[in-house]
């Protein structure tokens, strides 16, 4: 079949529709009465909608109404579009030579030229970077999934283990490191636990708790969470030895320093605020083990820096702005770093302590809301609210991890 007769048939049958829509509208009550988009609606179908249930005659003949009103200048178009295409395809050496002119008039004022200067050029930083990168690739994978809304996440490198808090599932997992097995080491984990930290002698996990408002301990290698000190909206803990830990106060914006006696008294004790000023939406915590902490945001794209001592105590001190980013949780690897997962673009960044410059180690994390450092091997582990446990090697540098003050 010639293109001729393909727009020949699509003419007729669009003239041969347009008669029938015609036909149509000369038998529809008020359809010549009415215009396409007119305001006046006929006098017959006035009383139709008095006789019957108003809203239903309306959504239907006032639409009809339009829809035949439509289709006659509608298929008129085809019918002329059909005819104008026949046209061309019977004569397709006039169309080529219309295009071929188009295209030299279009080209005769384009004139390009390229110079060394505007080629692009890698230098050696940007080479480094790339196999960094490319590095960086090679050494991630998921070594654990399935925890459930994974947030809040402590490794331990000298046993080969990772605790991460399950939020939905109110559990506490173990994961070992190597095989990826995991066990639940405690249920019952309060409201939505959102934060883990270890004691730093093996022997508990401390368990934030966000609507809970409690500290959790739960011993190791299993047992049942006691509630040690209350902070309302508990959305990030760090801890400095077994005894004193730190809690960031998500809801009214401080950090709080707890004392924790070998036996808490019950009730359990409130913590005592450290920060002056507020830091909205304070997050995850970390300890540099030389009296600053460093506070994140989970909704918010900032990190700040805390003196824990001295005559700046309290005084929040903004380190870092990672703009479009929600800087949620916050580890330091002891040589003036800090990483830094941002939930909202499932990214983690490394940002200089001393002069707040930072540029992003890995992507593709989904919404991470846990990160560790293992400083011994080189490795940072991330959780994430999708349930993975994800290892990232090759962006630490291998050293001894900085003790934690007594």
């Amino acid at each position: 079949m010639s293109f001729g007769n393909i727009f020949d048939s699509g003419g007729q049958g669009a003239d041969s529709a347009k008669k029938s829509a015609d036909a149509l509208k000369e038998g529809t009550p008020g359809a010549d009465q009415k215009a396409p988009g007119a305001k006046d609606v006929p006098k017959n179908v006035r009383d139709m909608e008095r006789e019957r249930d108003p809203w239903l005659v309306r959504q239907t003949a006032h639409g009809a109404l339009d829809v035949i009103g439509f289709l006659g200048p509608l298929l008129q178009k085809f019918s002329d579009v059909s005819a104008a295409q026949k046209e061309v395809s019977q004569n397709p050496q006039s169309t080529s030579d219309m295009a071929s002119s188009a295209r030299d008039k279009a080209l005769e004022k384009v004139q390009v030229k390229i110079s060394d200067e505007d080629l692009p050029s890698m230098g050696d930083e940007e080479q480094k970077r790339l196999k960094e990168a490319y590095e960086r690739s090679k050494g991630s994978l998921v070594i654990a999934d399935e925890l459930g809304q994974a947030e809040g996440l402590a490794v331990d490198p000298s046993r080969n283990r990772a605790y991460v808090a399950d939020r939905t599932g109110k559990r506490l997992w173990e994961v070992d490191l190597a095989s990826g097995a995991k066990r639940v080491v405690a249920g019952a984990l309060g409201l939505t636990p959102n934060d883990v930290a270890l004691d730093g002698t093996g022997t508990a996990v401390y368990v934030a708790d966000w609507d809970g408002d409690k500290l959790l301990k739960v011993p190791l290698p299993h047992g049942d969470p006691t509630a040690v000190a209350v902070v309302d909206g508990q959305y990030g803990v760090a801890m400095d030895g077994p005894r004193k830990a730190y809690v960031a106060d998500g809801w009214g914006d401080h950090l709080y320093e707890i004392d924790l006696p070998e036996q808490p008294p019950q009730p359990p004790p409130a913590g005592v605020r450290v920060t002056q000023d507020p830091v909205v939406n304070a997050s995850g915590v970390a300890l540099d083990g030389h009296d600053k902490a460093y506070l994140g945001q989970y909704d918010g794209e900032n990190l700040y820096e805390v003196a824990l001592t001295g005559e700046h105590r309290g005084k929040p001190r903004l380190v870092a702005n990672i703009p479009g980013a929600y800087t949620v949780r916050v580890e330091l690897d002891g040589a003036g770093n800090a990483y830094v997962a941002d939930q909202k673009r499932g990214r983690l960044y490394k940002v200089d302590l001393a002069d707040g410059a930072y540029h992003a180690v890995a992507t593709g994390l989904g919404k991470p809301n846990g990160v560790a450092l293992d400083a011994r091997n080189g490795h940072i582990y991330v959780c994430n609210q999708e349930g993975q446990l994800w290892r990232i090697s090759h962006v630490l540098p291998k050293a001894e991890a900085t003790p934690q003050r007594s």
